[in-house]
């Protein structure tokens, strides 16, 4: 809901303005020209990032030599044959159908004619105490990291079990029925995400979450009484319980609101895990107008709206999810548009209108395994208005 990393209030110890000494700022900036070094400022060390090296294309054996010599013909067997040949021969069909008959089995395994994965990952506990997140030391890193990540090289596993995620009534469970509920919400999030964020080169710790009932404190500020985040400041997610009411009556009690609402900030963290967040902050900031700012802001949660949209593909089936329940997240991915939530049809700020954050959560939703589909910093401003 609220940005992660609200513009010119960064939780990171130093800001991304020009301080004296830098090179000054083009009077018409762009944000995807490269730009000169920053020098040596004090943000925190990328960890070590592993690049994704391509995998060596196996060997395969050489073919087995031919066998010296021809075949003998063998002799002619009378006629009649041989009865114990025949009973040996029937006993071999048999065995044959008998095999061919359990792989069947094993192929279709009763679910729709398609192998479900086996569950090998085991979600860590949140992460209490995560390490750094990555910061770009150039303007022209911070435009690689938002327009060419890793990230978006890699691909998630489609279908993705879930089976520990039970539904829940958002609206009406108690705080801690949801905050136990978030618990099981978070593991699901990092199967999903853990395998292409790690494979990209970063690493994905379990950000801690939490359900509040009133205004609280963050690293990041005061969140009100109804919002979700995802704070940069202490990588840690936040869920407001009255969050339903903000929609229609008709759509409060939707299936699946409440996941696909953190699956956004779940998005956001892995912004902040990939570096695209600060990436992007850092050139919100430097833009000379609202309007230029307000481009980045919606590329950001535009791409956590698509991110949603691939985690909920990824365990649809595992949580039965039809094709009514998606497309009441649709909706409701309409519903968070800056133009529904504020009544003002040609709005400019910096989440996105309602049909352009329903087409992104859409393009996750149906596009398959490839996160490259979610790749928002390339697309014309017009695609993230």
């Amino acid at each position: 809901m609220t940005q992660p990393f609200p513009p010119r209030q960064q939780p990171y110890p130093q800001q991304w303005g020009q301080p004296q000494g830098w090179p000054a700022q083009p009077s018409q900036p762009g944000w995807n020209r490269s730009q000169p070094t920053f020098g040596q400022p004090s943000w925190p060390q990328q960890p070590g990032r592993q690049q994704p090296g391509g995998f060596q294309q196996p060997g395969y054996p050489p073919r087995y030599p031919q066998q010296p010599g021809g075949f003998q013909q063998p002799p002619q067997r009378p006629r009649g044959g041989n009865p114990l040949g025949k009973v040996l021969m029937l006993l071999v069909v048999v065995c044959c159908l008998l095999l061919a008959g359990v792989i069947m089995a094993n192929m279709i395994g009763g679910t729709g004619g398609t192998s479900r994965p086996v569950e090998t990952y085991t979600p860590p506990p949140p992460d209490m105490d995560p390490p750094p997140l990555p910061a770009p030391k150039t303007y022209s890193e911070a435009t690689e990291w938002m327009t060419k990540n890793p990230i978006y090289q890699q691909s998630t596993t489609i279908p993705t079990d879930c089976n520990n995620l039970k539904p829940i009534d958002a609206l009406n469970a108690s705080e801690d029925e949801l905050n136990a509920h978030l618990q099981d919400l978070t593991a699901c999030l990092l199967k999903v995400w853990h395998g292409p964020v790690e494979a990209a080169g970063y690493q994905l710790p379990r950000p801690p979450a939490t359900v509040y009932n009133q205004p609280i404190q963050t690293a990041c500020g005061k969140l009100d009484s109804v919002n979700a985040s995802y704070c940069g400041g202490d990588q840690r997610i936040y869920y407001a319980k009255p969050l339903p009411k903000i929609f229609p009556k008709e759509l409060q009690n939707t299936k699946f609101l409440m996941e696909m609402i953190l699956g956004h900030e779940f998005g956001h963290a892995i912004q902040a895990r990939t570096g695209i967040s600060i990436s992007s902050s850092a050139w919100e900031q430097r833009v000379s107008t609202k309007a230029e700012a307000n481009v980045f802001s919606r590329r950001l949660e535009v791409q956590a709206d698509c991110f949603a949209g691939m985690w909920i593909n990824a365990v649809a089936r595992s949580q039965n999810l039809d094709d009514n329940d998606l497309e009441n997240l649709r909706t409701i991915a309409y519903n968070l548009g800056d133009d529904v939530l504020s009544g003002k049809p040609n709005i400019d700020s910096g989440h996105g209108l309602g049909d352009t954050r329903k087409r992104w959560f859409t393009t996750g939703l149906t596009g398959g395994p490839a996160i490259s589909q979610c790749n928002t910093y390339t697309p014309p401003d017009s695609q993230v208005r």
